[in-house]
């Protein structure tokens, strides 16, 4: 027999189904709805258009300042079209972004400081627990908790050994002294230690050695020649043991203050390293904020050349034809340029003589004087200029009046300067 189970659903079951769904439909009401499309907001940052301003409620921004910046971005970025203003909106919308995730950044340094200081706040209530005054001798059958922190077990230790102190100069002896100590120094005994330990032994068991010497003189005798001291403590044994507790007291003393100067330059650099946490997610939110300001300085840069289009249209470079020439050309009416002037026919001379003038500049030479070479450019020129003329006149640019001006070329050049003067238009020739 097969441990699964049938994929085929019988009747009880598939309507035990259809029961359960009804429970689990998720929200009906337009209210549920729009209170549920949220619950997986988390930092806000993808969120769409449309609920923009609930994500900014429910991460406790205000929707009233975003729509300020957006209007104080406008104004100083001057006016535009649709693109200038998308641009705008996703400028603002970038700076929301860069404001949310500084104060995310602060945060989390905030929650880093809140850290510290519930840990000194812990470790002062620890010190005061372990730390009594010597006089209370009922706190000796205390069991006092125990703690991790090096100056709040030297705290403890001091206190005791105190407390043990002003018992041992009232000459009173218990046996609570020797376990109570014993159990601080346990694995980190010293000499000093170990001298305190021994002496308070003899003097919180003395009954117990009298007993003994009354019940068994011999094994005293024995104890003698082993070099063992089977006779109680007396004063001198006192005054050495408060000797030697002052001596133990006064190095604790030393160790505790030194744990605690530690501990303040502790609590000092831990307050400093809260200002730069680490960890995975202070790493991503320092690439989160370098990507922001890149694309807010791109936006603005975007911005600023539109700006700038939109105030300073450009214009054609010098010596190009932007269509403002052309265009005027065109509604130039048929009587006005019907009997065209000197100077017209002068001016379409240039434009089209411009074109040419640097390939006879740069294939001039050493023979470029002589009558021949000059005597061609010439004729090359009236041959062009006529070609010129048929063309605005095939246009309707000039008449037959115009087409005759343009015709009316020098065949010779004149002997002074070589020709030179009749390649050149009419504006450049030097007087």
């Amino acid at each position: 027999m097969s441990l699964r189970k049938s994929p085929q659903l019988t009747p009880e079951l598939l309507a035990a189904a259809r029961q359960n769904a009804q429970h689990s439909t998720g929200p009906r009401s337009p209210a549920a709805k729009q209170n549920s499309k949220l619950n997986a907001l988390k930092h806000g940052a993808y969120v769409a258009d449309e609920n923009r301003r609930q994500s900014m409620l429910a991460l406790g921004e205000d929707p009233e300042q975003f729509q300020t910046l957006t209007e104080e971005l406008m104004s100083a970025f001057g006016p535009g079209d649709a693109l200038w203003e998308k641009q705008v909106e996703d400028l603002t919308w970038l700076y929301s972004r860069r404001e949310r995730l500084e104060r995310a950044q602060a945060g989390v340094m905030r929650r880093a400081l809140q850290g510290t200081d519930d840990w000194q706040h812990r470790r002062q209530q620890e010190m005061a627990r372990v730390t009594f005054d010597a006089s209370q001798h009922e706190i000796l059958d205390v069991d006092l908790p125990e703690s991790t922190d090096r100056g709040v077990a030297l705290r403890k230790t001091l206190s005791y050994l105190e407390l043990v102190r002003e018992e041992i100069n009232q000459r009173t002896f218990r046996e609570r002294q020797y376990a109570v100590l014993e159990s601080f120094y346990r694995g980190m005994m010293g000499w000093r230690p170990g001298l305190i330990f021994s002496l308070l032994h003899r003097f919180s068991d003395p009954m117990h050695l009298r007993e003994q010497q009354e019940e068994d003189e011999e094994y005293r005798q024995f104890l003698l020649k082993e070099g063992a001291d089977c006779v109680p403590p007396g004063e001198p044994e006192r005054q050495e043991l408060l000797r030697l507790l002052e001596e133990e007291i006064a190095s604790v003393r030393e160790e505790f203050d030194y744990a605690e100067k530690a501990n303040e330059e502790r609590a000092a650099i831990e307050r400093d390293a809260c200002l730069a946490p680490e960890g995975e997610t202070w790493s991503m939110m320092l690439r989160q904020e370098a990507a922001l300001d890149h694309s807010i300085d791109r936006k603005v840069r975007i911005l600023l050349r539109l700006r700038k289009e939109f105030t300073n249209p450009p214009i054609a470079p010098a010596g190009q034809d932007d269509g403002a020439r052309t265009e005027n050309v065109e509604k130039i009416p048929d009587s006005d340029i019907s009997s065209p002037t000197p100077q017209a026919v002068e001016a379409v001379e240039s434009l089209k003589l411009n074109e040419r003038r640097g390939n006879v500049y740069e294939n001039k030479g050493p023979g470029f004087n002589g009558p021949g070479r000059s005597r061609n450019v010439v004729e090359n020129k009236a041959s062009y200029a006529q070609n010129a003329g048929m063309l605005l006149k095939t246009k309707g640019v000039i008449g037959n009046a115009g087409l005759n001006a343009t015709s009316k070329w020098p065949r010779t050049l004149p002997a002074s300067d070589g020709g030179r003067s009749s390649l050149m238009p009419a504006h450049t020739r030097s007087s």
